[in-house]
Order: structure tokens, then sequence, then C-alpha cells
């Protein structure tokens, strides 16, 4: 009578974890509140990354530790970590570079949604005054990355969330080309689409930039309000490498007066105390109305692989 009554109790446990796996499939997952996101959070790691690390460019020291850093970032919020090692020439050298990769697991075969902002800086040269710090260009994409990451990271999200910090964007998009290059057959078929932050610390005018008209297509349909939605040539930032391997993507941009990165653009002179918190919110803000707005809006995407016989050895009749 008391086994009895034991595997009764173990089947109606059961029935009551299916019953609530159940729900939790079929329930509409709450969306973050775009006015969580908190600029001066994104701002102090665009800080850390500028005036504490600095130089970053690719293959660097700088960007080594900067890598390491994200990494340690990421981790701390419970996402799953790796780096991603690519090589890529500079000056006549082969370097390596480095993408740090974080991702959230979603719901089975709801496919995968891919945000982005890349972390490295271009070389300095003595005798010119270029080069330097990246502090718009693109500590302040990464701050925006790293706290999306925040409020992502227990929020309900149906989807898989991968968040990529790509190194070598200054050298040919190097690092977002060779993560495209080198996604499976079905990881393509299963990416949903992809946002990309790049200089968005100075300016008060939220640009949206596509590369084909199916990325256009995308910018438009996002619940945020742009002042401007336009074609940016291939090259432009990583977002143009997911566009290339037949991913929708979306660059979000604060565009100043002086153009799409600022009056400091490549030179020593962009430093941290220059980032307006006002252009760090108002993307942050669109930002979480984009990924809650592609969040649910995912539809399952199973990927099935063919496999043909191969025949061996077969005589001429």
């Amino acid at each position: 009578m008391s086994q009895l009554l034991i595997s009764s109790r173990r089947v109606l446990a059961q029935c009551l974890a299916a019953c609530v796996l159940l729900l939790a499939l079929t329930t509409p997952a709450a969306a973050v509140d775009a006015s969580e996101f908190d600029p001066d959070r994104a701002l102090a790691h665009a800080e850390y990354l500028a005036a504490v690390i600095g130089d970053r460019p690719a293959g660097t020291l700088g960007e080594q530790e900067a890598a390491g850093w994200l990494a340690g970032q990421f981790a701390a919020l419970g996402y799953a970590v790796r780096i991603q090692p690519f090589p890529l020439r500079r000056g006549g050298n082969e370097i390596i570079g480095m993408n740090v990769i974080a991702t959230r697991a979603g719901l089975p075969d709801y496919g995968v949604l891919y945000a982005g902002a890349h972390y490295d800086t271009v070389e300095r040269l003595s005798d010119l005054p270029y080069g330097g710090p990246g502090a718009n260009d693109n500590a302040a994409g990464v701050g925006v990355l790293l706290e999306a990451a925040r409020l992502y990271a227990s929020a309900p999200f149906t989807p898989t969330l991968t968040l990529i910090a790509f190194g070598g964007e200054e050298n040919g998009l190097a690092g977002s080309r060779y993560f495209v290059n080198h996604l499976p057959p079905d990881g393509r078929f299963l990416a949903q689409a992809m946002v990309n932050f790049d200089c968005v610390g100075i300016g008060d005018a939220l640009h949206l930039y596509a590369v084909r008209d199916a990325d256009r297509a995308l910018a438009e349909s996002l619940p945020v309000t742009p002042d401007r939605i336009d074609y940016l040539t291939h090259g432009s930032s990583d977002h143009a490498s997911f566009s290339d391997g037949g991913i929708p993507s979306v660059m979000f941009n604060m565009h100043s007066p002086d153009g799409a990165c600022g009056p400091d653009y490549h030179r020593p002179t962009d430093t941290a105390d220059k980032l307006e918190r006002p252009a760090v919110a108002r993307v942050g803000a669109a930002a979480v109305s984009a990924l809650n707005f592609l969040s649910e809006g995912a539809s399952p995407r199973a990927a099935t692989l063919l496999y043909l016989p191969l025949i061996h050895g077969v005589a001429n009749p």
C-alpha cells in the first residue's frame, strides 16, 4: 500500500512539473521595461574601457586585458562565455584578435537573436593625431551591450540571446566576419536578427543604418523612433558582416552635427569625459524596445539536416 502511495505521488509530481513547464512555454514572456536601462551603468563600463584599460587595438595587450574583463562581466551575470580567437593581418604581420561571446539559452527551436558592439580601437600613429582610447568608438556601444546583458540576464526571453563584443572591427570587420563565416549551416538558418551598437555616446539624433533592403525592413519594423533610417555601405560596422551572411541586421548610432562618430573620431581626444548621458540613455531605451520586440516576435524555426548516403565501389555494369 505504501509503495502504491509513493508511486502515485511520483506520478502526480511529474504531472504537475509537466503542467508548470507547459504553462511556462505558453505564457507570453513579460518584456523588460525600457525605463530600467541605467545609462550611468553603461557609462561606467565605457569609462572603464576607455580610461582604465585605454587603447585596445586587435592583437595588443590592451585588447587582451579588455577581452578578459568583458568575459568576467558577462560571466558574473550568468551567461555562458567563450573567447573566439581569429587571425588577421596588420602592417604585414599576422596577429590574433578575440571575440567575446556570451550566450543565454532560450526555448528550443526559437532561433538566435544577436546583439553586438566592437571593443577594439584603431592603432595610434606616433607622428599623427590618430588613434586613442576610443570612448565613443566604441566603448560606449560596449557599455550599452553590457547594460542590456544585465537586464536580460534573468528576464524571460524566447530565442537564444547571444551577445558579442567584437575584436578587429577596425581591421576590416575581421572579428565579426570570422564569426559569421564560421557559423554552421544551421546557425545561419536559426539566426533571427542582429542589432549592433556603434558610436552611440555622442549626439542628439538616433540613426538606424542598414546594408540591404531586408535590413531596412527590419529597422522600419522596430518599435523605436529614430530621427533617420538610411543605408550605410559595406564595411561600415559589424552589422554588415551579418547582412553579408544573409542575416537581417541594423546598426544603432547617435549622430552629431560633426558626423556619425563625432568630432573626435579615431583621435586621441575620443575620451570618456566627452560621452553624453542623454545619448546613451536614448540608445539604451531603443535597444531594449528592439530586443523586446524581436524576442516577442520569435517563432519556431527548427533546422533539419539532411544526410545523403555515400555509395562507394559501384562497379560498371
